[in-house]
């Protein structure tokens, strides 16, 4: 620290204004990249989004108020402060980017940590974004959609349309959708006439052997379509659609349940439950379309006779994302993705020391009202109504318990409760739904159960492990004296 009365060369107070300056000019370029940013987000899925918006807005507030501190320090301060101030901040300055440039050279990306992965069990890796995924298949003349469903616009409560208000839980018919790569390949899938991961042609009543209704492990990720559990029912004469779709919590299940399985009255309802389920009810609750459905027993949207509307409102919602790409007309994604990542552009922006400390603009869904002790009579009303719907029409329903990887990856830090699911369980088995408990079938005595998971990580389950689930789902139904339709004909 420099002495008070001390006096300074005129380089040290020159140097001294000169980072003064500099801190107000880089406060002011955060702040204007920050507006930048709440308008042109560097991925699709962010547009709009409160949370992302509101940590902007945060750093414009931060950084117009740090600037005009600097401003009033380089006019009003003595030298001596100006100067010791500035060693401060070159100081801390120099110690942060120095540790951010460390971080940056010795981290990786996770594509490099899984093809890295992949390459050390000998498994090819497609080490392509799903954005250049997206731009191959535009050049051979396919146009693939994201991966929608009804978790996405929860906050905003679905759409508003010409018909009126529409919330849908499926996504646009016949559409092309570019699955998560988990297990080293992105899986192109097409979705039927009412946006569900299923061939077309299912929608015949009374026809249906068995109705998936689940998450994004009923709609089949990290897997081809002739690998997912509906596929592998229908390879074994069950008549099998899926209503799977990824984010799918109790309350979408039991919404989808009335709209688009009760029509075809199926003989077999399987309930996918996942650990993560709770927690998807706790936001789920916030939608009050989604809870018309629980409190209204009249209350119906007519999906299934809406699709020329559910496609016209989420095609608009397409076009939305994709205008941060007609903006930005002179750099494609494909570079903007790259800039993003570039060692340079991380640095400056302290990319990976914000991460560790969590100060990064994520997107947010609407705070939960559910608090623990909560969730549970909701879960409990949700399976009682729907197990009851099932039976009214002569069907019967399984509960079918999904086990996550955490549950085996010994130290593995996750959010899942292991009480959830038992209690999940235990539920079930008071309403008398029969349980398939696949990890008691499949996991527990399964002598590598790490090896069911793509790439040994936590993912969803590899084709193998699909595989042994329906085997255990066929087992059950056989027990139970089941026989599929085309097996009585």
């Amino acid at each position: 620290m420099l002495k008070k009365n001390e006096n300074f060369p005129l380089i040290a107070i020159n140097l001294a204004n000169i980072v003064f300056i500099i801190g107000i000019l880089f406060s002011l370029i955060i702040s204007f990249y920050a507006c930048y940013r709440i308008f042109n987000p560097i991925y699709d899925y962010t547009l709009g989004n409160r949370g992302i918006q509101n940590f902007y807005i945060i750093a414009i507030l931060f950084s117009f108020l740090f600037a005009g501190l600097l401003g009033y320090g380089l006019k009003n301060l003595s030298n001596n402060y100006k100067i010791n101030i500035a060693l401060f901040f070159l100081s801390l300055g120099l110690s942060i980017y120095g540790f951010e440039t460390f971080l940056e050279f010795s981290s990786k990306t996770e594509i490099q940590i899984l093809a890295k992965q992949a390459k050390k069990l000998g498994v090819p890796y497609d080490t392509r974004t799903k954005l250049e995924v997206r731009d191959d298949l535009r050049k051979d003349g396919i146009e693939a959609l994201p991966n929608m469903h009804g978790y996405y616009w929860m906050e905003e409560d679905g759409f508003k349309s010409k018909e009126g208000n529409i919330y849908p839980l499926g996504t646009v018919s016949n559409s092309i959708t570019i699955l998560h790569n988990q297990s080293g390949f992105y899986p192109i899938v097409e979705m039927d006439e009412h946006g569900y991961h299923n061939p077309k042609g299912l929608y015949v009543k009374n026809n249906i052997d068995i109705a998936l209704t689940g998450d994004s492990f009923a709609e089949g990720y990290a897997v081809n379509s002739d690998e997912n559990m509906s596929a592998l029912l229908r390879q074994s004469k069950f008549n099998t659609i899926s209503f799977g779709k990824g984010g799918n919590g109790p309350l979408l299940e039991f919404a989808t349940l009335k709209e688009y399985v009760e029509p075809l009255k199926p003989n077999i309802v399987i309930w996918l439950y996942f650990a993560n389920d709770f927690n998807n009810l706790r936001y789920e609750m916030q939608s009050s379309t989604l809870r018309n459905y629980l409190n209204d027993e009249n209350f119906f949207q007519n999906l299934i006779s809406r699709q020329d509307e559910i496609d016209q409102v989420l095609m608009s919602y397409v076009n939305k994302v994709w205008k941060i790409e007609r903006q930005k007309a002179k750099v494609d994604n494909k570079k903007r993705e790259k800039l993003s990542s570039s060692h340079f552009i991380k640095i400056i922006k302290l990319y990976n020391l914000r991460t560790s400390l969590n100060l990064i603009p994520t997107p947010t869904h609407l705070k939960s009202e559910l608090w623990d002790g909560e969730v549970l009579p909701v879960f409990k009303e949700i399976l009682k109504k729907s197990n009851q719907k099932v039976t009214d029409w002569g069907g019967k329903m399984y509960f079918l318990y999904m086990p996550a990887y955490g549950r085996y990856k010994k130290d593995y830090q996750h959010n899942f409760k292991i009480s959830d699911s038992k209690i999940a369980i235990a539920t079930a088995e008071e309403f008398n739904i029969p349980v398939i408990d696949i990890h008691k079938e499949v996991f527990e005595n399964h002598p590598d159960p790490l090896s069911l998971f793509p790439l040994r990580l936590n993912a969803h389950y590899t084709a193998k492990g699909y595989n042994l689930v329906v085997e255990a789902i066929i087992k059950r139904l056989k027990k139970d004296g089941y026989i599929p339709n085309q097996s009585r004909n």
